[in-house]
């Protein structure tokens, strides 16, 4: 599924962009799994496994007489009909199968009422792959237009306001980054990464007077703008693969602080789900090295200095640290700027 990511109504220079996200069976890292809908290596595999086998059974039946010994004839057939979606096919191979049966072992009538039976049940493991299949395919193509719809919203949301036309691509990559520079698996980066993307979607509902206010808020409108970590979460929490993955609780927590004094909960320490400290430095740092109505964006260097000051209170400090080496590494950061042991690697308990 491809994103992109247009030049905003402001004239902001037109930056496009792609980005795949892998939604598992992961396409995500294996949420859900189709038992018929096989990789090509699997499928190479199974090929020869159903050569082996066929060879096998005409191998034993041609040295040992056991009419026991007949039904490994079903087991090329079955793995044949499980991933060979023509049904003429099938039934020709199982039909040749069946002559090598009664070739080799000279069962008579009797055997061939059990060759039948071995096709008949070839062709009724070839009709349920066939339905696996479209089934799947449907739930995939369902899912996709549904995180398309998701996705868009969360785009109209940065649309809404020129000054933060880029912003949830930006976190979502920062946050990758950030993922892969603490080691997650790529199951949890690609996880991370979404939760980054649709992270202010409960924005849809803050009154756009809030969100291009050019002074700063009342305590009144500060609760409605901190109303959207939970109206994000109310938004996306029946996605079944989003909980899987811990997105939803990421995008519930993003604005969680390490002290305890964040929202919409309070939770504190590492009681707050490790994507969502990720989203909360991300975002935090992309929020201050960005221009917005109310003010200009910051140096990255003071930025820097921001994520160190509040580390341990506000930020997780192995996240913090994680995203200055990220800033190092692009060449946005000094390596100077981040002595060792500037930012302490434990939080207040």
């Amino acid at each position: 599924m491809k994103m992109e990511w247009i030049k905003s109504e402001s004239g902001t220079d037109a930056v496009e962009q792609s980005e795949e996200l892998w939604y598992t069976g992961i396409r995500f890292g294996g949420t859900y799994f189709c038992p018929v809908s096989l990789g090509r290596k699997i499928s190479y595999g199974l090929w020869l496994v159903m050569f082996v086998s066929l060879l096998a059974a005409v191998w034993i039946n041609t040295n040992v007489q056991s009419p026991a010994l007949l039904g490994l004839y079903a087991v090329p057939v079955l793995i044949f009909a499980l991933f060979v979606i023509d049904v003429y096919l099938v039934g020709a191979f199982s039909a040749g199968v069946t002559a090598l049966w009664v070739y080799f072992t000279g069962v008579g009538w009797s055997g061939l009422a059990g060759a039948g039976g071995l096709l008949m049940l070839a062709l009724l493991v070839q009709r349920v792959v066939i339905v696996s299949r479209r089934n799947f395919r449907q739930r995939e193509e369902y899912e996709e237009l549904f995180m398309n719809t998701i996705l868009s919203f969360s785009k109209s949301i940065d649309a809404r306001d020129p000054y933060t036309a880029f912003h949830s691509k930006n976190v979502a990559d920062y946050a990758r980054e950030i993922a892969i520079e603490l080691g997650l698996s790529k199951r949890e980066t690609e996880a991370v990464h979404l939760a980054g993307l649709i992270h202010d979607i409960g924005k849809i509902g803050t009154p756009e007077s809030i969100l291009k206010k050019e002074s700063r808020l009342t305590e009144v409108e500060y609760d409605i703008m901190k109303r959207h970590a939970e109206d994000g979460y109310q938004i996306i929490k029946g996605i079944k693969r989003l909980h899987q993955l811990g997105v939803t609780a990421m995008v519930r927590h993003h604005h969680e602080r390490m002290d305890g004094k964040g929202y919409p909960i309070g939770l504190k320490g590492e009681d707050i789900p490790l994507g969502a400290r990720i989203l909360a430095a991300s975002d935090a740092f992309d929020a201050m090295t960005t221009n917005r109505s109310y003010r200009a964006k910051l140096s990255t260097e003071t930025a820097a200095e921001e994520l160190r000051r509040h580390s341990g209170t506000q930020f997780d400090p192995d996240v913090a640290n994680a995203l200055l080496r990220v800033l190092i590494r692009q060449g946005k950061l000094p390596a100077a700027e981040t002595p060792a042991g500037q930012v302490q690697p434990t939080w207040p308990k």
